[in-house]
């Protein structure tokens, strides 16, 4: 069967739609080289094997499809996270690493040729190329789609991307080392973690200005923005911690303590708790924000780096 026709018998099947009380985490093991699927519930774990040293993921609107991204071989993978099987894998020049999806198109970064790839979601063909700053590494999507922001990490800057025109139309000043991003639940609001500098810059989207550049600890690695624009939750990877942060205030507002080396950091959609994947450890720390505690540690083998928080 070929790309398009099953991506679209994909897109064909009932939506996916987790139990109303059981987010799904998808993490990806790097050494392990597999996705694991991570119910909150009753479900059981389950592992999908993929190509070798999976880094980033992104999922597709429809909740369910997710692009894996292979930047030291040059691959995408495209898996089903409700049938729980790869329905594509498919080659991409240079390194692909971090990775944003809508209906139609999926834009990677490749990191050695400081580059935003367009791909059709549906033949796996690269259909342009955008230049931005040097070694990009993260991106998210304007919640209308029209723009990109990507975290130019050898640049000290994040670019800013018109995907209408194919073409970065401008780059903002951050500190040392962008490496990861979110964006508020309203969409007013870029955070992105600077890995060397040891803080998180907080960009006015529409002013297309930096607010505020707010010291958060030792190499953050990570960051996640809850839904309803009241917490930000940075990874601090030498500090074995993550920081809570008031959205309103931009203050940290809680420590807490997590397993070694966290990197990849998901809020569930319900906004109640923070996953975090400690790369040294393999484990997957889930944090009850409103009490910043631990209340759960997943086994998660094979090198958790990066994953997502799936459902309602």
């Amino acid at each position: 069967m070929t790309l398009r026709a099953l991506v679209l018998l994909a897109a064909l099947s009932a939506p996916f739609c987790a139990h109303a009380d059981e987010p799904l985490l998808a993490v990806v093991g790097q050494t392990g080289n597999v996705v694991r699927l991570l119910p909150l519930g009753e479900n059981k774990p389950e592992a999908i094997e993929v190509a070798e040293l999976p880094a980033g993921v992104a999922v597709g609107s429809d909740g369910r499809t997710l692009y894996v991204t292979h930047p030291d071989r040059g691959r995408v993978t495209v898996l089903d996270a409700v049938t729980k099987r790869t329905t594509a894998s498919f080659s991409v020049k240079g390194q692909p690493f971090g990775a944003a999806a809508t209906d139609e198109f999926l834009y990677v970064t490749d990191w050695t040729r400081s580059l935003v790839l367009k791909i059709d979601v549906l033949t796996g063909a690269t259909l342009g190329e955008i230049p931005t700053g040097k070694s990009p590494a993260a991106i998210v999507l304007s919640r209308d789609g029209r723009r990109a922001y990507v975290a130019a990490r050898e640049s000290n800057a994040v670019s800013v991307i018109d995907l209408m025109a194919g073409a970065e139309i401008s780059r903002i000043a951050v500190g040392k080392a962008p490496f990861a991003l979110a964006l508020s639940g309203d969409g007013a609001r870029l955070y992105v973690a600077n890995v060397q500098s040891g803080d998180l810059s907080v960009i006015d989207v529409d002013g297309g200005q930096e607010l505020k550049r707010l010291p958060i600890g030792k190499m953050p690695y990570g960051v996640a923005a809850s839904k309803d624009g009241g917490r930000i939750v940075v990874t601090l990877q030498h500090d074995d911690a993550v920081a809570i942060v008031d959205a309103v205030s931009l203050e940290v507002t809680a420590r807490v303590g997590v397993g070694s080396y966290p990197e990849g950091v998901a809020i569930t959609p319900d906004g109640q708790y923070a996953a975090v994947a400690n790369w040294f450890e393999d484990t997957v720390s889930l944090i009850y924000l409103d009490a910043a505690r631990v209340t759960t540690t997943l086994r998660a083998a094979g090198g958790p780096r990066n994953l997502l928080a799936l459902g309602q």
